[in-house]
């Protein structure tokens, strides 16, 4: 059996929250300042447009329009 390197443990209270400027926002205001903008514009797209399958098509209006797309 393969001892364990213990060198490479991870630290719970380190991660990716630490790089995350909305780690410490209520979930409300986290979602209020980053989902609910596109998610809006998203919906009035789809009110306007009808589209036979309205889940498909937010969702694609969702990955086409993201602002934090790199």
């Amino acid at each position: 059996m393969a001892d364990k390197d213990d060198s490479k443990q991870i630290d719970p209270d380190k991660g990716a929250k630490d790089d995350n400027p909305h780690a410490s926002l209520p979930i409300r205001s986290y979602l209020d300042s980053t989902v609910v903008p596109i998610l809006l514009q998203g919906l009035s797209e789809l009110s306007q447009e009808r589209p036979d399958d309205p889940v498909d098509f937010l969702g694609n209006y969702l990955i086409k329009n993201n602002p934090n797309r790199k």
